[in-house]
């Protein structure tokens, strides 16, 4: 593995490599990994990996070590560091069938990362594009005033909306960072007539009816409007494949009390379970057992 002079074959790797004992501690680094990964260009040895990498980086390495110590086999996995985003491969070294440490090695691919980001900056566009169209159809057709065109509209801005949401969940993917949980306050009443207006020409074609039923007392809770109605809407569609014609589904919403805190619960009313009319006492009805919960 060295030359006479001490210096390591694995210096003539383009690629950073980091050997680390089955301790946690580094036992070598070559001169990429010093390069790239260690500010001011400081020897890491004896450093442990914990120390090397930060956020998630530090706990994807430790994982991966982990892994291979316990296995006994070599482990891929993803890294972003120092704003570069890398594929590693961590592998066990042996001696005499005993483990006795484990080397990773980094492949750098910004070119992945970088052409990801472009799609991102590329779908921008066309959304901005869709939200003048659709203002604009808003204005010619006199769609404020005539419901059938403001409904369009309104279904279309709000995906979006939504559309928008996932953008920005992607680019803080892709930029290392972790989503944020929202700190807003949900107003459930508006997400449900949000996903009854989305899902009305599904009900209509299937010939069933769905009834949206709001405790008139309703109040909010923290949590996120878009994952809301996402969850909402694919579970009510995952019931109306199974709702007979002419039947109804109930979509109810009230307020719970629970073991952390205030919040909502919304559920799906079993399809052969009649469903009170809009001006039935919303609350009692809520109290029964749906087929489906989405709780805030």
């Amino acid at each position: 593995m060295s030359d006479a002079q001490g210096q390591s074959l694995l210096d003539f790797l383009e690629a950073p490599v980091l050997v680390g004992d089955p301790d946690g501690n580094v036992v070598f680094a070559n001169e990429t990994f010093i390069r790239d990964l260690c500010p001011g260009g400081e020897q890491p040895h004896g450093m442990p990996l914990a120390l090397l990498f930060a956020g998630g980086g530090r706990e994807a390495v430790l994982t991966a070590v982990a892994e291979v110590c316990s296995r006994g086999e070599s482990v891929k996995f993803r890294l972003r560091e120092g704003g570069n985003g890398y594929l590693a491969l961590a592998s066990p070294i042996q001696h005499e069938e005993s483990r006795v440490g484990v080397i990773i090695q980094l492949t750098d691919e910004p070119s992945m990362d970088s052409r990801l980001l472009d799609f991102h900056r590329e779908i921008q566009e066309p959304l901005d594009e869709t939200n003048a169209c659709l203002e604009e159809l808003l204005e010619a057709t006199g769609g404020r005033r005539h419901e059938r065109f403001r409904d369009l509209v309104e279904r279309g801005t709000q995906a979006l909306v939504r559309a928008r949401k996932w953008s920005e969940e992607l680019h803080t993917i892709l930029c290392g960072g972790r989503p944020k949980m929202s700190t807003d306050t949900v107003n459930p009443g508006r997400v449900l007539h949000q996903v009854e207006g989305r899902l009305a020409p599904e009900f209509n074609k299937a010939r069933c009816r769905l009834d949206v039923l709001i405790d008139p007392k309703l109040e909010g809770a923290l949590g996120d409007e878009t994952l809301l109605e996402t969850a909402l809407v694919r579970l009510i569609r995952q019931r109306l494949s199974d709702a007979p014609v002419d039947g109804a589904l109930g979509l109810l919403a009230r307020n719970t009390d629970g073991d952390t805190g205030p919040g909502v619960l919304i559920s799906v009313v079993d399809p052969g379970m009649p469903v009170a009319s809009a001006e039935g006492d919303a609350g009692s009805l809520a109290d029964d057992e749906g087929q489906g919960d989405a709780a805030v």
